[in-house]
């Protein structure tokens, strides 16, 4: 649940893009120990293959996990005939020491050796840093090491190479393009205990001073439904920025709080579980920084058994966006028939845009199972019912014409998939009021549970609200939204300019959107 940086990265853009395509598709879990292996092919690479070794999530990141991963790498190259290859210090990024975590991956190394390279035919491991000061600690280790018993059954002799400047930082240092900038990533799960949610919350820094924190909190059932209660409130217009002070207060211990207020300017990706995923992320504030106004939010879902996603990269490469609009299967929703003419009206006569349109009866689920596995949609905009499986949400759906369900889980076996499925749960109102069609907590269930059954099904990227949007804001947001992604603008970016120009209109409904996916995946690429 990382976007590859620092040395991923750079090598990434020396395989024009691979490995991030592969992470946004879910092919790479990053299990603890998982491997997986990459040809280079004709790239501009020194080595045959790229090896991506899984570490887990960074909240549980060990010493002993760093050995593990160390042993079944070494592991695997021996058995595959490998006698050498080129590492960076594995976890580096992860706020560990950095001598530290050299003598254990050390560890592993050697102990995968002694057990798997029984004819002695492994050479060399060559360590790559590019900070002076990194690369002196990590010398003055190995030669300490060198002394130590952790080499007494292995000969070791040192090498040491100065390379030239690798040509992306270059490009970088003279203006010419540059790596992306890490986002900030809080990892919350919670374990239910007596009536209560502990929340148990990490955050990981980026830079090269990245760092990971982690807290507690004990928090009662009863009050957290107190404060969600709040969001049906008719002045929730006006307490917005507390309420969101307040989320953040109730979940989140003070040390976590604290490293949070340093991280201003960041993109935060708050990766959760089922039981943390009904807390509305997008409304927390932290001191004056609002992440969802400010450099932007997105959410992953952390959960066992994710299907790879199903996404046609070719699509990128289309000028034209094309939306499945489906609306009003069950043939009883003002709001979503509104909505849908909305939309349309809004897309029409505009250049760079083709709607097909499912109206009510035509929303078959053998028809919108023929248009999902088409491979002809960017996005499916649905405004309609939605049915929620709260024994079983990952069998949570759409409500098609004649009530019948379209799950996650039929998604499963499709091939092709829409890059971008966008869900506006639609009530009989179309506006918040004090009295809703649905408590706010039992709509959140039912939002998150959906999210979930497209993600398992194979949805790179899912678009839900909380509540049902205000008309105008509804409007303002996706024009926003629809044209900057249509302009090469990543997902993540363009929600967030989606968000400000509706919390510029006084709304609060710039907190009611929740995107599940890559905040920097292109629907279209820049013409």
């Amino acid at each position: 649940d990382v976007t590859p940086t620092g040395a991923a990265q750079a090598i990434d853009l020396q395989m024009d893009g691979a490995i991030a395509e592969f992470s946004r598709r879910r092919m790479f879990g990053g299990e603890i120990g998982e491997i997986f292996i990459i040809p280079t092919g004709n790239h501009p690479l020194r080595p045959k293959h790229i090896l991506l070794a899984g570490l887990g999530t960074f909240d549980r990141f060990t010493r002993d996990v760093l050995e593990l991963v160390a042993e079944n790498v070494i592991r695997t190259l021996v058995r595959s005939g490998v006698d050498d290859f080129a590492t960076v210090v594995m976890g580096g990024s992860s706020g560990k020491d950095i001598s530290v975590s050299l003598q254990h991956m050390l560890a592993g190394f050697v102990r995968g050796l002694l057990d798997a390279d029984e004819s002695h035919d492994f050479r060399r491991v060559t360590l790559c840093e590019t900070n002076l000061e990194r690369f002196n600690e990590m010398r003055e280790q190995l030669y300490r090491l060198a002394s130590t018993e952790l080499f007494d059954k292995i000969e070791v002799s040192f090498e040491e190479e100065e390379l030239p400047v690798p040509p992306a930082m270059a490009a970088q240092a003279r203006g010419l393009g540059s790596m992306s900038e890490a986002p900030t990533y809080l990892y919350v799960q919670g374990d239910t205990v007596n009536g209560s949610v502990e929340f148990q919350a990490s955050v990981l820094t980026s830079g090269s001073k990245a760092a990971v924190m982690t807290g507690r909190k004990l928090v009662a059932n009863s009050d957290l439904t107190k404060l969600l209660a709040e969001i049906e409130r008719p002045d929730f217009k006006k307490a917005i920025a507390q309420f969101g002070a307040k989320v953040s207060e109730l979940v989140l211990s003070r040390d976590i709080l604290t490293v949070l207020a340093t991280m201003h300017d960041k993109h935060l990706v708050v990766v959760h579980d089922a039981t943390t995923s009904r807390v509305p992320w997008e409304t927390m504030r932290v001191g004056q920084w609002v992440p969802a106004l400010a450099g932007g939010l997105s959410r992953r879902y952390s959960a066992e058994n994710l299907s790879v996603a199903k996404l046609l990269e070719q699509r990128k490469k289309n000028p034209v966006l094309k939306i499945l609009l489906v609306v009003d299967p069950t043939s009883n929703l003002e709001g979503a028939v509104r909505e849908g003419e909305r939309i349309s009206k809004l897309f029409s006569s505009r250049p760079g845009f083709t709607l097909v349109t499912r109206f009510q009866a035509q929303a078959t689920k053998q028809v919108l199972l023929k248009d999902f596995s088409s491979g002809e949609f960017d996005v499916m905009h649905y405004a309609g019912h939605a049915f929620f499986d709260a024994a079983k949400p990952s069998r949570s759906g759409i409500i098609c014409a004649g009530n019948q369900i379209l799950s996650g889980a039929e998604l499963v076996s499709l091939a092709r998939l829409p890059n971008l499925v966008f869900f506006n749960a639609c009530e009989s109102g179309r506006t918040r009021k004090a009295k809703a069609d649905k408590p706010v907590r039992k709509r959140i269930e039912e939002n998150i549970g959906l999210a979930e059954a497209y993600l398992r099904g194979g949805v790179a990227n899912y678009i839900g609200t909380y509540w049902p949007v205000n008309d105008a804001a509804a409007m303002t947001f996706a024009e926003e939204f629809y044209m900057n992604v249509i302009n090469g603008i990543p997902l993540g970016q363009a929600l967030l300019l989606g968000r400000q120009k509706v919390e510029a209109l006084g709304s609060v409904d710039w907190a009611d959107y929740v995107h599940y996916g890559s905040a920097d995946f292109l629907l279209k690429e820049k013409s």
